[in-house]
């Protein structure tokens, strides 16, 4: 014998959904909506009567409160690590100028009284010659030419020493014995 299904006859999986969808229901309608709080009574501010203008010029503005920073011992967290380092700067001068060569690379090739002032002809090692009067700067080390003579130049150099103070020192450049 065989039995026929009705077509109105559900699955098992179509009740169990409609079991779930009840609970849901169920479940969500439970709840009570929640009450609205209360109101505060608030207490309307006192009227504040404006003070006279001389009043206000009187008194000082009160400060602003914040955070500020205590360092006693300790370093500023707003500065770097590593300070950078003042570096001297390199020559930085034109190749094949006075400065760019030192004293000892110079020759004396001829020195020349016109008026009461005497100049000098220098010759650099790569042969070329400069005319330098008083005052000239030259060397590296930014000496200077302070005299001229019929027979010599003086130059004076100055360098620092361990403490930074500058110290003089006085190059003299003659003719060479040959000549």
């Amino acid at each position: 014998m065989t039995v026929k299904r009705h077509k109105t006859m559900k699955t098992p999986i179509h009740i169990i959904i409609g079991i779930l969808a009840l609970l849901f229901i169920v479940y969500g309608c439970g709840d009570s909506p929640p009450s609205p709080a209360k109101p505060v009574a608030v207490k309307p501010p006192a009227a504040v009567q404006p003070a006279p203008p001389s009043a206000v010029a009187d008194e000082e503005a009160p400060e602003q409160q914040g955070y500020v920073y205590d360092r006693r011992n300790r370093r500023d967290p707003f500065l770097p690590l590593i300070q950078p380092r003042k570096i001297k700067p390199i020559n930085k001068t034109k190749p094949g100028t006075l400065e760019s060569y030192e004293f000892k690379e110079f020759s004396l090739a001829a020195i020349v009284k016109m008026g009461t002032q005497y100049y000098a002809l220098l010759v650099t090692p790569d042969n070329r010659s400069f005319t330098v009067f008083e005052g000239n700067t030259i060397g590296l080390n930014k000496g200077t030419v302070k005299e001229i003579t019929a027979k010599k130049i003086i130059l004076v150099e100055y360098s620092e020493d361990y403490t930074g103070e500058k110290i003089p020192r006085e190059i003299i450049l003659e003719f060479s014995k040959g000549e």
